[in-house]
């Protein structure tokens, strides 16, 4: 293992470790088992119990065999061995769909309550009762295999090509051909003249590739709606919501408040516009750096300045951190083969969890650090439930981590030794959060239209540029130059191009506000408060969104809660109007 690579030999030793093969060849068998299950009768607490045991049995194992491949993918996507790997247990995987759908069936058909008066089963009480309630929205076994079966060619398929055209679509930008991401990265450049040469050389790849890609969103969504109405769902929003363990009420409440109050981050952007000497901020500026941020990180560093950050607000958490950097969870530098980004995946089955990130010795790459071990803590938390207890949803996936970020971040903020710095912190702050908010409210507005359409309508580029145009106006207000709005924003986001992920934007926004409202109570009561937040991360997989907020005494159905958690970003962009002055 080199020096600042993750150690995955508490998992396995290598693709060609017998234990890996053996654990494999034990899933195999395990789904072979599971397709004769229900063959013979069986009273319905054996059931309960055997099938308890089988799925947290298969889960275990899935987590360390799939986790392991794809880490190594991650770390070298060439590795050809570990993909052939991944693609057999992703086979033998798919064949325990059929367990699935029967398991909840019988469970819609027992009196469960009864069941879970027994000590052996109360810890599954809301695990069960969620999977038995799904199972109403289940088709048949046959269907489900079949819909499973025929996503690799129609729902995949689409998402496929979204992932070809935009990988390979590029312009030509000052002499040379750069393809989408090159070209959308130059959005931070210092220089305005890069920044909207970039821009322009950007909107001239989407009409190359619009009809392609317009037809594989409204397909997907169409199937989306069409599959939703079959399982019983009155909308794919229903449906989504249902994933998410979170009611209409709540979701409405969050975006009344974001709609109600975008002005804080309109102001924003005009004091940001104001700073760079023009009238409206235009699209290509949003991201135009201000200021400067601490740079010149080596890893020792960005240790000592995250554990020594955490151990003022919650001595646990940079406990965590100490515990990732000392025993080599975090693979740091880019290399060749290595993808890019950053990740975190909790290891329940060995009490641990494995960082990805392409440190570079930014402020940005310590701030990242600081956000994936945000997860890395969260799973912390729930490493000691049971296999099937260790699922959260998407709303408070985001919880440990942005609370983290926000924190390293406004405390590097207090601690800034010169204007500059001062300048630089709190531009990145409202950056951020200013996408989040608006940008995010822009994507829901624009795919709950599409939802709405696609039914009686084949929509064209052209009207899904539309459509986008309108929620922008809506998500930025003034504070954009409304030439300026990017039409094709529906043609770079791959969220919209997955069957499984509908209205994976709201979650965003709800991390944002949410973590906002933990942080400013943990810096107003400190440790009491830190105790709540740990119990409110632990109850995250075996409670709905509502039932979180309420252990930190938070009504998340309330508007007033996320009026509130809007407001707390107002005293920072006051004072960033006073800076750009």
């Amino acid at each position: 293992m080199e020096k600042y690579q993750w150690d995955l030999s508490p998992l396995y030793k290598g693709t060609d470790d017998e234990t890996l093969i053996k654990d494999i060849e034990k899933m195999e068998n395990l789904v072979k088992g599971s397709q004769v299950f229900f063959d013979k009768e069986k009273e319905e607490e054996k059931i309960l119990r055997e099938g308890i045991s089988l799925m947290e049995e298969i889960v275990e194992l899935v987590e360390k065999t799939f986790a392991y491949l794809q880490f190594v993918l991650a770390a070298d996507t060439s590795n050809g061995k570990a993909l052939g790997l991944l693609n057999r247990g992703r086979k033998v995987l798919a064949k325990f769909n059929g367990f699935e759908v029967k398991f909840s069936r019988v469970l819609g058909e027992m009196n469960l309550d009864s069941y879970l008066e027994k000590e052996e089963f109360k810890p599954y009480s809301f695990v069960l009762k969620e999977m038995q309630e799904g199972g109403k929205h289940l088709l048949s076994e046959a269907e489900e295999e079949i819909l499973a079966e025929v996503s690799i060619y129609g729902t995949n398929a689409w998402e496929n090509l979204f992932d070809q055209l935009t990988s390979k679509a590029s312009a030509e930008y000052r002499g040379e051909e750069k393809n989408l991401t090159e070209l959308r990265n130059l959005a931070y450049d210092p220089d305005p003249k890069v920044r909207k040469e970039a821009y322009e050389a950007e909107l001239k790849v989407y009409p190359k590739i619009e009809d392609s890609l317009a037809v594989a969103l409204t397909s997907i969504k169409g199937h989306v709606n069409t599959i939703a109405r079959k399982r019983g769902y009155k909308d794919a929003i229903e449906e989504t919501l249902d994933k998410s363990r979170m009611d209409r009420k709540t979701l409405d409440a969050l975006i009344q408040a974001m709609e109600e109050n975008l002005d804080i981050f309109h102001r924003y952007f005009k004091a940001k516009a104001k700073g760079l000497g023009k009238e409206k901020l235009p699209w290509e500026d949003l991201f135009a750096p201000m200021g400067k941020v601490p740079a010149g990180y080596s890893v020792p560093l960005s240790q000592r300045a995250l554990v020594e950050s955490f151990e003022a607000i919650h001595p646990p958490i940079a406990k965590l951190m100490d515990q990732a950097y000392n025993d080599n969870w975090i693979d740091f530098f880019p290399r060749k083969g290595k993808v890019g980004g950053a990740f975190c995946e909790n290891l329940g089955s060995i009490k641990q969890s494995r960082i990805l990130t392409n440190f570079d010795g930014s402020f940005n790459a310590v701030d990242t650090l600081a956000h994936e071990l945000g997860h890395a803590y969260h799973g912390y938390l729930i490493e000691d439930k049971s296999p099937l207890n260790r699922s959260y949803s998407m709303p408070v996936a985001e919880t440990a981590s942005t609370f983290n970020e926000f924190h390293f971040l406004l405390d590097t903020l207090e601690k800034a030794k010169n204007e500059e710095d001062y300048l630089g912190l709190i531009e990145s702050f409202l950056m951020g959060n200013a996408q989040t908010i608006c940008d995010i409210l822009s994507r829901y507005l624009f795919e709950k239209e599409v939802f709405e359409r696609v039914d009686d309508e084949i929509l064209s580029a052209k009207e899904l540029c539309d459509i986008m145009h309108r929620a922008q106006v809506k998500a930025y207000g003034e504070g954009v130059e409304e030439e300026s709005l990017h039409p094709y924003m529906w043609a770079c986001k791959g969220h919209y191009y997955s069957a499984a992920l509908s209205y994976y934007n709201f979650p965003y926004a709800f991390g944002s506000l949410y973590a906002m409202a933990l942080y400013t109570e943990a810096k107003e009561k400190g440790p009491e408060f830190m105790e709540k937040y740990d119990a409110m991360l632990s109850a995250t997989t075996t409670s709905t969104v509502e039932d979180v907020g309420a252990v930190v005494d938070m009504d998340l159905r309330n508007p007033e809660f996320w009026k509130n958690a809007m407001k707390t970003f107002e005293p920072y962009v006051k004072e960033f109007e006073k800076l750009v002055k």
